[in-house]
C-alpha cells in the first residue's frame, strides 16, 4: 500500500506532520480527519524519507485576532468583480466536468470558452498557464481577492490536497446558489416601496419644473433646477463609490456594519442573514476538512459583516484551549439559545456541518418573515409619503391659483 507523507493541524491549530498508508490521496486525507486532523498537504513520500514529529509551541490563546487587511486594495472594486451568478455557474461546471474524467487543464480551457465574462475568462487562461507548470489553482485564485473570497480559495486548496476538487466545487456553487436566492429575496421584498418613493419624487420634480416654466423666467428656473439635480446625483455616485473603496478596510467595514446592526428594522434582518452565512461558510469549511479554528476565521470574513466576524474572531481563544464552537457561538452574542442549542447538539453527535446549515436554515427563515414584514411597512409608509408629496403640489398649485385670482381682482378693483 502507498505511503504519504501528510501535513496537518489538530482542533488546537497545532501543526502535525507524518507518514500515513493508504491506496490514494483521498482515502488518506479522509483517515486523517477521522483522527481529528485537518490535512493540509498531502503527497507521496519517497522510499525512507523520515519526518520530524515534534509539535511546535501551542499558539497563545489570549492573543486576540482581527480581520486582515486585504493583499490589494482596488480604486474601483466593483469594476473588477464577477456577479455572483457567473461564479456559481463557473464551480457548478467545474465540478460536472471533473466528475466526467476531464483532465483539469481541458476543464479550465472550455470554461474560458464558454464564459462570456471578460474578467473570469482572462483569470481562467491565467490558470491554465499556471497549472501546466506545475502550480496549483489556488494560488492563482489566491491573487483575485476581488473575484474570489478566502472561503472559495481555501476549500479549493483543501481539495486539491485531498483529492476532492469535484465535492469542493459542488459545495461551493450550492453555497452561492443560495446566497444568489437570499439577495433576490431582499430585493423583491423592496422593489415595491423603491417604486413608489422614486415614481413620487418623479411627479413632484416634473410639477416644479413645469409651474417653474410658466413665468418670464421660467427657463433659468429650470435649467438651474437641472444642474442642482446634475450635482445631487455626482455627489450620491461618489459617496456611493467612497463607501465601496473604504469597505475594503477592516476598521471601516466594521463599524459601518455596527451602525447597519442598530437600524431599527433592517438591523435585525442584516444580523440574522449575516449568521446564516456564516453557519453555512462554517459548514462547508468543516465538511471539507478545513483546520475548525481556520474555518471560524475564514467564515467570518465570508458572512458579510464585520461586526459579526470579529465577534467571531473574539472566540477563536476558546477553540484554541479545548472548548467547542458551540462556546464561541455562545459568547459572540449573536445567536439566539435555540441556534446555540442546535450547534452544540450538532458537536456532540459528530455532525456539525448538517447541523450548522439547520440553524443557517432557522435564521434565514426568521430574516424572510422579518424582512417581509419589513417591506409591507415600508410599502404603506412609502404610500403615505407619495400621498404627503402629492397634496403639497395640490396645496401650491391651489395656492398659486388663489394668489393668481385675488391679484387679478385687486388689479381689475383699482381700474
Amino acid at each position: 500500500m502507498p505511503t504519504f507523507s501528510y501535513h496537518a493541524k489538530d482542533h488546537e491549530g497545532r501543526r502535525i506532520s507524518g507518514l500515513i498508508e493508504a491506496v490514494n490521496p483521498s482515502l488518506a486525507a479522509a483517515s486523517l480527519r477521522e483522527q481529528g486532523l485537518f490535512p493540509s498537504k498531502i503527497e507521496l513520500a519517497p522510499p525512507g524519507t523520515t519526518y520530524d514529529h515534534t509539535l511546535p509551541p501551542t499558539p497563545n490563546p489570549q492573543r486576540p485576532l482581527s480581520l486582515d487587511q486585504p493583499n490589494r486594495i482596488e480604486a474601483a472594486p466593483f469594476a473588477v468583480s464577477v456577479p455572483l451568478q457567473e461564479l456559481a455557474m463557473f464551480y457548478r461546471q467545474f465540478a460536472t466536468l471533473l466528475r466526467s474524467g476531464v483532465p483539469l487543464i481541458q476543464a479550465l480551457n472550455a470554461l474560458e470558452q464558454q464564459t462570456r465574462h471578460t474578467r473570469l475568462k482572462k483569470i481562467l487562461r491565467e490558470c491554465q498557464a499556471t497549472i501546466s507548470n506545475g502550480a496549483p489553482l489556488s494560488q492563482v485564485m489566491a491573487n483575485y481577492s476581488a473575484v474570489f473570497t478566502t472561503m472559495q480559495v481555501e476549500l479549493i486548496r483543501a481539495g486539491e490536497t485531498g483529492g476532492m476538487l469535484e465535492t469542493m466545487c459542488n459545495r461551493l456553487a450550492d453555497y452561492l446558489e443560495r446566497e444568489i436566492e437570499i439577495r433576490r429575496k431582499l430585493s423583491r421584498e423592496s422593489l415595491y416601496p423603491k417604486i413608489v418613493l422614486s415614481l413620487a419624487g418623479i411627479v413632484y420634480l416634473i410639477v416644479k419644473w413645469t409651474r417653474a416654466g410658466m413665468g418670464a423666467t421660467g427657463n433659468a428656473l429650470v435649467l438651474e433646477k437641472v444642474k442642482f439635480a446634475v450635482i445631487v446625483a455626482v455627489t450620491l455616485a461618489f459617496l456611493w463609490w467612497l463607501a465601496r473603496f473604504l469597505n475594503q478596510f477592516p476598521a471601516f467595514g466594521a463599524a459601518w456594519d455596527n451602525v447597519k446592526m442598530f437600524i431599527p428594522g433592517v438591523g435585525g434582518v442584516s444580523r440574522r442573514y449575516a449568521t446564516a452565512r456564516f453557519c453555512r461558510a462554517l459548514a462547508a469549511l468543516f465538511a471539507g476538512g478545513v483546520n475548525i479554528v481556520r474555518a471560524v476565521e475564514i467564515a467570518g470574513r465570508a458572512c458579510g459583516n464585520r461586526a459579526i466576524a470579529q465577534a467571531m474572531l473574539d472566540g477563536v481563544p476558546l477553540l484554541m484551549s479545548g472548548k467547542g464552537i458551540a462556546a464561541v457561538l455562545e459568547q459572540s452574542g449573536v445567536l439566539s439559545p435555540i441556534a446555540v442549542q442546535m450547534a452544540r447538539t450538532g458537536e456532540s453527535t459528530g455532525s456539525l456541518d448538517e447541523m450548522l446549515n439547520r440553524v443557517a436554515d432557522f435564521l434565514e427563515s426568521e430574516a424572510d418573515m422579518k424582512a417581509h414584514r419589513l417591506a409591507t411597512v415600508m410599502g404603506v409608509l412609502a404610500i403615505l409619503v407619495a400621498a404627503v408629496i402629492v397634496l403639497m403640489v395640490a396645496i401650491q398649485a391651489y395656492t398659486g391659483m388663489a394668489n393668481q385670482a385675488m391679484s387679478s381682482a385687486d388689479g381689475g378693483g383699482s381700474d
